[in-house]
């Protein structure tokens, strides 16, 4: 090969692109390979396209279209800044819009779901929780908490802290678990949902002003035939019925949202820089509401909620694998979810709890 080339797999090296995404924007015509050998199709590109490769990854990182990068990406400096900023500011305009619409529509079908008549149960759930630091971390900075509420109800909640602040996690699941059970004592027939709304303006206050700290947090409340969850961050709840896993939480990460929306590949995701980067979480600067969810339960369905070090390094399908084959023993299942983690390197912290109704 001539030396002035890089093969597909050193421009993936060099950009920090998977070669997956290298070839879609060699297929859309934003990144075309300057040779393609005749009998075994292999890709060559210049030396000069790797700074070209990471700013389409930069833009489409942002959600901007492959047509209106491939018109960035032909023009000169200045031009090509001002290109970004006429994007942006649509971009904007089109989010006012948005939210101008959204809040209409929440006004008529109500700010939260109806609860209608009461579903708490005085059978309580079978729970079991684990924590463990992992092969990689010096520190533990997920935490745990597995609480009875008034009215038969169970909170199952965990944080992932992060940054120099490594006891915000516990605090922030002790403080969240002190203000639910205040709310609902106070009012037995309080919907869990408006009464975790209420709660989490509590840990709200406990977020550093400034500075690198912060945490993630999922927090589900088993009433009943429902799950309510209030959930920020890419920690996550799952819901487990038979053999179907629903997913039911989205990680706030810019990336993530761009994939739900339709406007970045999951090709372009698996090997992006910012694939990880959180854009909201209890933190500075961030947004810190969370999402207020509900899902009906049925007998026998399983529910988890976990950090990244688990879902984020255990196989999606190995980890489906183990939830669906039946908990008969949850703190056996439990353990064997942690050992799942460990064995794929235990790269984080690693933090879970469950429950069956």
């Amino acid at each position: 090969m001539d030396e002035t080339l890089l093969s597909i797999g050193e421009l993936a090296a060099a950009s920090g692109l998977s070669p997956k995404a290298l070839r879609l924007y060699a297929d859309s015509g934003l990144l075309v390979p300057r040779r393609v050998d005749p009998f075994t199709g292999y890709r060559s590109y210049g030396r000069d396209q790797v700074e070209r490769a990471r700013l389409i990854a930069a833009l489409r990182g942002l959600g901007m279209g492959l047509a209106r990068i491939g018109v960035l990406c032909d023009l000169e400096s200045g031009a090509a800044a001002a290109e970004l900023r006429s994007w942006w500011r649509q971009e904007e305009a089109d989010a006012l819009s948005r939210a101008a619409a959204v809040t209409a529509l929440a006004h008529d079908l109500g700010e939260l779901p109806s609860e209608g008549i009461m579903t708490t149960s005085t059978t309580t759930p079978r729970t079991a929780s684990a924590l463990h630091q992992g092969h990689v971390r010096t520190a533990q900075q997920d935490a745990v908490l597995v609480r009875e509420q008034p009215g038969s109800r169970t909170l199952l909640a965990v944080a992932d802290g992060f940054g120099s602040a490594e006891a915000l996690a516990p605090q922030i699941l002790s403080t969240l678990a002190t203000a639910l059970e205040r709310e609902l004592a106070a009012d037995p027939s309080a919907a869990p949902l408006a009464a975790l709304e209420s709660a989490w303006t509590e840990i709200e206050a406990l977020v550093p002003a400034d500075g690198d700290s912060g945490s993630t947090l999922t927090a589900a409340v088993v009433d009943g035939e429902k799950l309510h969850l209030a959930h920020l961050g890419d920690t996550r709840a799952v819901l487990v019925r038979g053999e179907q896993v629903e997913h039911v939480t989205q990680d706030h990460t810019r990336l993530r949202s761009l994939v739900e929306a339709g406007r970045l590949s999951p090709e372009e995701v698996a090997a992006h820089p910012d694939r990880a980067v959180l854009n909201r979480a209890l933190a500075a600067g961030a947004p810190t509401a969370p999402d207020l969810l509900v899902r009906r339960l049925e007998p026998d369905d399983l529910v988890l909620v976990a950090t990244d070090g688990l879902h984020a390094v255990v196989d999606p399908a190995e980890l489906a694998g183990a939830l669906t084959k039946g908990a008969e023993d949850l703190d056996a299942l439990a353990g064997s979810l942690v050992n799942l983690a460990l064995a794929a390197g235990g790269p984080d912290n690693i933090g879970l709890a469950l429950a069956q109704v």
